[in-house]
């Protein structure tokens, strides 16, 4: 969000994508792009990886970076970051979560259901 227009910005070109006057007495983004906001795949973000006795396989360079067997740098979870940001970004290479978002250690945070019940990510993961 710009603070000083109150506009909501692309996280990539930091250009307007909404107004202010666009947005709901919430902040929502107006129909259909609020709907789309809550379709978060966390498929696109993880790395491609082998597995064994159901964990990934993480690969290391020389330089103690963790990679997958693509050679796209993630992070010790396994997710795609952007180098030297810490930002998860999706196949594509556009930034998805600002490491903001994430808990210090830069894993998603945990999920809560309506009903207060917590679970990870990766168990819902299918």
């Amino acid at each position: 969000m710009d603070p000083k227009t109150g506009a909501l910005i692309e996280n990539l070109t930091n250009k307007d994508m909404f107004l202010d006057k666009d947005l709901d007495e919430r902040g929502e983004v107006p129909a259909p792009f609020c709907v789309e906001k809550f379709n978060f795949n966390p498929h696109n973000i993880m790395g491609d990886f082998d597995y064994i006795d159901g964990q990934p396989r993480m690969m290391v360079t020389n330089k103690g970076f963790f990679v997958d067997k693509k050679g796209r740098r993630v992070n010790k979870f396994g997710w795609m970051v952007l180098t030297n940001q810490g930002h998860l970004m999706d196949r594509l290479g556009r930034k998805k979560l600002d490491k903001k978002q994430l808990t210090p250690e830069g894993d998603i945070p945990k999920l809560f259901t309506l009903s207060g019940k917590r679970y990870d990510i990766k168990d819902v993961m299918g």
